[in-house]
């Protein structure tokens, strides 16, 4: 089982995580594409660690229509916000987005074993509570997206954060237009056509799921 660079296990010993992992009797899982890790619904009492592949978690109202969460690729962590809380029902259905293989970890080994000899486990704790806090600023970024009142605000929005993240104008984004468009909760074609028109305005450049920006340009906007 090869373990990929996570945040989970930032600053311990790479000698120590055999033992560690043995201790929190992590288990791996596979999974292939479209398969589904956690319906909507569901009771949820692992953490899950994505060693390959990539899973996404979504939810969808009563008419079908789909609003994506998040994408979780190799070494990031979902379930952990459910499985360690007191509400541990998951509000959207995970599944796999390609052949995906995970590490399942129950709540009961982070919580109630000490393992390492208690040096370990308090970093893997304090990793714990890292993750806790970059993903509610996640989830605060994507909530500034959306509460955008048009969808050209929605779109620099999104795409002015995952420059920043980048560190650079050009950048990849982990959407098709579909899924970029179930993220944003707004109509594929409509997005289609509105990252036309600023491509066209000079405020941006795309290939699929490339795009590079124009500062000077959108100063303007």
């Amino acid at each position: 089982m090869q373990i990929p660079d996570s945040p989970l296990f930032a600053h311990i010993p790479p000698e120590n995580l055999p033992g560690l992992l043995e201790c929190l009797q992590a288990q791996p899982r596979s999974y292939e594409k479209g398969q589904v890790i956690f319906w909507a619904g569901q009771t949820v009492e692992h953490v899950c660690l994505v060693l390959s592949g990539e899973a996404q978690m979504w939810q969808e109202d009563i008419l079908g229509n789909r609003s994506i969460i998040s994408r979780f690729g190799p070494g990031q962590l979902f379930g952990e916000a459910y499985a360690l809380s007191a509400h541990s029902v998951i509000a959207g259905t995970v599944a796999a987005v390609q052949p995906t293989e995970l590490l399942f970890i129950h709540k009961s080994r982070l919580l109630g074993v000490r393992c390492g000899g208690g040096e370990c486990y308090h970093q893997l704790l304090e990793n714990l509570l890292v993750l806790f806090a970059e993903h509610s600023l996640q989830l605060s970024r994507k909530l500034s997206c959306l509460s955008r009142r048009t969808l050209r605000e929605k779109l620099l929005g999104y795409l002015s954060t995952q420059s920043r993240l980048a560190g650079s104008n050009r950048f990849s984004i982990p959407y098709s237009r579909q899924e970029l468009a179930d993220y944003l909760s707004v109509d594929r074609s409509a997005l289609s056509k509105e990252l036309s028109r600023m491509k066209a305005e000079g405020l941006l450049d795309y290939h699929r799921s490339d795009f590079l920006l124009f500062p000077e340009s959108l100063a303007n906007e």
